[in-house]
């Protein structure tokens, strides 16, 4: 039977099950066609989609469940029916390749891509992509740290290129809309660009390996804010593959913080960690902030307030 609460989780993104337009056997996430709040209905029991709000007038044709997921997520075809099949999707459980198929040996960046520190500055985009991370507080410390790309074309046009690491090498790619016009802010690099899957990664984590403490945040924006001593997990649940990658860096504690929406995720998270890390702390936030919206003392102020997660 196919679990969409579970395929929502891992794919990260937030949902409600109770409350005004979410019918009896229906669970609720945002649109991404209307851009309306928790008022598109996915069914429970056959995975069909309907907005409250938009009624998908706009589109063409109507939406399947995969479409709607692509479009929340960024993420590519291959990869989001492998979460569909693994959670009861039987339609496309013939078409699942072998858990390596389809990655590449070597991690490509987009062609068009630019390092920020390293571009001239009348570069196509490349005050739009400075802008961007000026109004949100980045500094060149933050872009030189993290090694920011931009592309003003392309696929990726109009984003902020993120290579992710492990080992210190570079093994996939995020990227972040800086021009505030695309459906979705986060566009993920697709298995063929790709030499690990993103949701088998942390962002940050050779950085993090040097800390005793580490943060648990959502996106790489979020580690932009708290620093060297944290990881992201894309805004997904935490697969076994991130949390082995977390148990492997010994940390004496840990504080996971994710947006106000995902609290759920946070605790299973903490749940899945806490029989190899003793002292963990799950730090609710509430309104519409995020880590990247705060500052690291408001993040930390927070933090002494929370008692250790018990489970």
């Amino acid at each position: 039977m196919i679990d969409i609460r579970a395929i929502l989780s891992e794919l990260g993104i937030d949902y409600k099950e109770a409350g005004k337009n979410v019918g009896a056997h229906d669970i609720n996430i945002s649109c991404p066609f209307c851009g309306a709040e928790m008022h598109l209905g996915i069914s429970k029991l056959e995975g069909k989609v309907h907005c409250w709000v938009c009624s998908f007038e706009d589109l063409d044709r109507y939406p399947s469940f995969l479409k709607v997921l692509y479009e929340v997520t960024g993420l590519g075809w291959d990869e989001i029916k492998e979460v569909l099949a693994d959670h009861g999707w039987e339609q496309y459980s013939y078409a699942i390749k072998k858990p390596d198929s389809g990655l590449a040996a070597k991690c490509e960046l987009p062609r068009e891509s630019r390092k920020i520190s390293s571009i001239h500055r009348s570069s196509k985009g490349y005050s739009d992509a400075v802008d961007y991370l000026s109004r949100r507080g980045f500094d060149n410390d933050v872009i030189g740290w993290h090694d920011l790309r931009f592309a003003s074309s392309g696929n990726y046009g109009g984003r902020i290129i993120i290579p992710i690491c492990l080992d210190f090498k570079v093994v996939s790619f995020t990227s972040r809309d800086y021009t505030g016009k695309q459906k979705n802010r986060y566009k993920h690099a697709p298995l063929y660009m790709s030499s690990k899957r993103i949701k088998d990664l942390l962002y940050n984590y050779d950085s993090a390996k040097s800390f005793d403490h580490i943060y648990i945040l959502e996106g790489p924006t979020d580690v932009w804010r708290m620093g060297e001593d944290s990881v992201a997990v894309f805004r997904s649940a935490l697969s076994s593959e991130q949390r082995n990658l977390l148990i492997s860096l010994k940390p004496k504690s840990v504080t996971i913080v994710f947006d106000p929406m995902a609290a759920s995720r946070a605790y299973e998270a903490a749940e899945s960690l806490l029989p190899f890390i003793n002292k963990i702390k799950v730090v609710r936030l509430t309104g519409e902030k995020d880590v990247a919206n705060m500052t690291r003392d408001e993040v930390l102020i927070m933090e002494d307030k929370t008692s250790l997660y018990k489970g």
